[in-house]
């Protein structure tokens, strides 16, 4: 069964709620805040198969990503992670603040990548996404990510339900 331009829209404001959610918890300067974000993430992917009335789970978007997609987000958590880490070691204000910046960008665009990639699955009927259509999904949503959250933040989504 597709998906209604209503049971769409209804996903991107989920996929909305949870970005900024999780750009919020990414600003926090705390190492292991990424357990948060996966957490809030397997959520915004369970409301968005409940919006679009389809069965999408993390594996399929898992699959969707692929293991580069995959590696790139793990590493990039490990990362952030560890440089906050190492900051709180150091003390310094800076560090902390520029880590904090690069934490919540981080997550913000991870959670809206998988987001929109749950979408496309849902509208796929559950079913794992191509290669090739992921990169393009992937790739949209880095090229529209600023665009997106400036129209929400302007207009905060609800909380979903």
């Amino acid at each position: 069964m597709a998906s209604t331009q209503d049971q769409i829209n209804n996903a991107k404001e989920v996929v909305a709620y949870y970005t900024l959610a999780a750009t919020g918890t990414g600003a926090i300067p705390v190492p292991a805040a990424s357990a948060a974000i996966i957490a809030e993430n397997g959520l915004m992917i369970a409301h968005i198969a409940s919006k679009l009335g389809q069965a999408i789970d993390i594996q399929t978007v898992i699959t969707s990503l692929g293991i580069s997609g995959s590696l790139n987000i793990v590493g990039r958590n490990l990362f952030v992670e560890g440089a906050k880490l190492l900051s709180w070691g150091a003390g310094s204000i800076w560090a902390i603040a520029a880590l904090s910046a690069l934490g919540a960008t981080t997550a913000g665009v991870q959670t809206y990548i998988l987001g929109m990639l749950s979408i496309e699955i849902g509208k796929n009927n559950g079913e794992a996404l191509t290669q090739e259509k992921a990169s393009l999904v992937i790739e949209k949503a880095k090229n529209n990510y600023d665009s997106f959250t400036n129209e929400w933040k302007s207009n905060p989504p609800l909380k979903p339900t």
